[in-house]
């Protein structure tokens, strides 16, 4: 049996430092085989076409750094040939598609995601295996007979949208909506955020996103069965315990 964390969208900088504390003592309290990221982990807010904030300082730079650092820190808390898997979200993507359309010349030498985080040199240390999962691949990343993938569609039952669409176990992120449901066969699960709803919100109205976690568990057989964990205020109570 192996049991995986997965954590939905981060959006650095804009990550919640509530839930971010959060996913750490769990880490610390229960032994995971492995993390799942499901994409927007990056926000790229600056190569966005949305306004930005005049004020805002940081560099893209700034944020991978930070970045960086957390998964040094979520790799020393996993045991040894534990796995990290990191998928590209739509924000993470922002990096290929401002290349392709305003700097088409400086492709072959601007570094891809996976060497931007250093997936080689940290696969090279042989701790943790870290695996990257490109954006246009949306079934690359399977756990048993569940798909794990950023996700394409937003709506209000994005849920019930991949169920119909894929037919099969999925978890996504990119809607910061909370929704577990099943057909009876299969289930579909929309895994909501852990950003910081008030600087990730584009419109100044409620938005209705859930900050959440998930537990995966793959049993012998390649059976899984997922844990819904519902987070408030950097609290979670999980298999009874809270944190």
């Amino acid at each position: 049996m192996k049991t995986y964390l997965i954590v939905p969208d981060l959006h650095f900088p804009y990550q919640c430092p509530l839930y971010m504390k959060l996913v750490i003592k769990i880490l610390k309290s229960i032994q995971f085989q492995g993390i799942v990221q499901l994409g927007d982990a990056l926000d790229f807010w600056q190569l966005s076409t949305y306004d930005k904030d005049p004020a805002r300082r940081n560099t893209i730079g700034d944020d991978i750094a930070e970045w960086n650092e957390t998964l040094v820190k979520w790799a020393s808390l996993l045991p040894r040939n534990a796995e990290i898997h990191l998928l590209e979200g739509n924000h993470e993507f922002r990096l290929h598609r401002y290349v392709a359309r305003h700097a088409r010349d400086l492709h072959e030498i601007v570094r891809p995601m996976p060497d931007l985080l250093r997936l080689k040199e940290r696969n090279a240390a042989g701790h943790v295996n870290f695996v990257w999962h490109h954006y246009n691949k949306w079934n690359s990343l399977m756990l048993g007979d569940c798909v794990l993938l950023h996700g394409y569609y937003f709506n209000q039952h994005v849920a019930m949208t991949n169920l119909a669409k894929y037919r099969c176990n999925t978890i996504s992120g990119h809607t910061h909506r909370v929704q577990h449901v099943s057909d009876g066969v299969h289930y579909a699960v929309s895994l909501g955020h852990g950003s910081d709803e008030r600087l990730t919100a584009h419109m100044p109205t409620p938005t209705g996103w859930t900050q959440a976690l998930g537990i995966l568990t793959v049993d012998n057989d390649g059976k899984t069965s997922f844990e819904l964990i519902t987070v408030k205020d950097g609290k979670a109570v999980i298999r009874g315990k809270s944190f």
